[in-house]
């Protein structure tokens, strides 16, 4: 088996436990895995790349530390790209029309989700411009759908504790639309009544960013076989729905009011 940065932590495991310590030694934020519960959560979610960001490493150090463990890797090469550019960040930042900052804390702080903003700022994005989002945490869901687009991202953090991410465009394009996820309200009530009694209920409203989502995933995790997943929301998850998308759920919505919305998460 070769490992590169794309192979998932689960898969990696399921192959050789020895695995999990090797890891689990790179950082402390790796520790999680030892703990069943948290690794049957995570470990189907996560790939090599995605735990080097979350670990503050290189992902080029983390794949060879689980070779110690017999696994044959494929270094990344694209991650020496990404430092050359981090290297030339103090360069672009004195260029402020190169340089298009964004700062979501004030956003995400007020309630709102911030995805809308972050998405016309990179529509204007022009070939040699780079978007700069700061936040609180790593945005790890926007980093995924804009990667699939043809940006190189990476992460810088800060003192003050606030986390930089940058997203820089290296394909063509005449323009970048946003994901036309749809969810659908027409079979709403039909689906409820089809999964009444077989659903679990869960209420995220009350939660801070990114952890409805988190706690979705989690959830949906646990989920038996035939049952669905009932989440009173404040509006449509936009990172969410690629995520349940690549994972074979669908969702349906009941809008109640502004603020209050209604999914049903269930398999396809």
């Amino acid at each position: 088996m070769v490992v590169n940065s794309s192979t998932r932590i689960s898969t990696l495991i399921n192959e050789n436990k020895d695995v999990i310590e090797a890891i689990a030694s790179v950082n402390k934020h790796f520790k999680k895995l030892k703990n069943p519960v948290l690794r049957r959560v995570l470990a189907p979610r996560v790939s090599v790349a995605d735990a080097a960001k979350v670990g503050g490493v290189s992902i080029n150090v983390l794949l060879n530390k689980i070779a110690e463990v017999g696994f044959k890797i494929e270094l990344d090469k694209k991650e020496n790209y990404v430092n050359n550019l981090k290297n030339n960040l103090n360069n672009i930042s004195m260029n402020k029309d190169n340089l298009v900052s964004l700062d979501v804390r004030s956003i995400i702080e007020g309630g709102s989700d911030p995805f809308n903003e972050i998405m016309v700022e990179v529509k204007k994005l022009t070939n040699n411009q780079t978007l700069e989002i700061i936040n609180s945490f790593e945005p790890i869901p926007l980093i995924n759908k804009l990667k699939r687009k043809g940006y190189t991202t990476w992460t810088e953090k800060f003192e003050d504790g606030s986390i930089h991410s940058f997203f820089k465009k290296e394909i063509e394009s005449n323009s970048l639309e946003e994901d036309k996820e749809e969810v659908v309200a027409l079979d709403f009530d039909e689906k409820y009544k089809e999964f009444f009694g077989k659903f679990k209920q869960i209420d995220v409203r009350h939660l801070e960013m990114p952890e409805p989502m988190t706690t979705i995933l989690e959830e949906l995790e646990l989920l038996p076989e035939g049952y669905a997943l009932f989440v009173e929301h404040k509006k449509i998850p936009q990172f969410l729905l690629p995520e349940l998308k690549t994972r074979n759920f669908e969702v349906l919505y009941n809008k109640k009011s502004e603020n209050h919305l209604q999914l049903l998460i269930f398999k396809s």
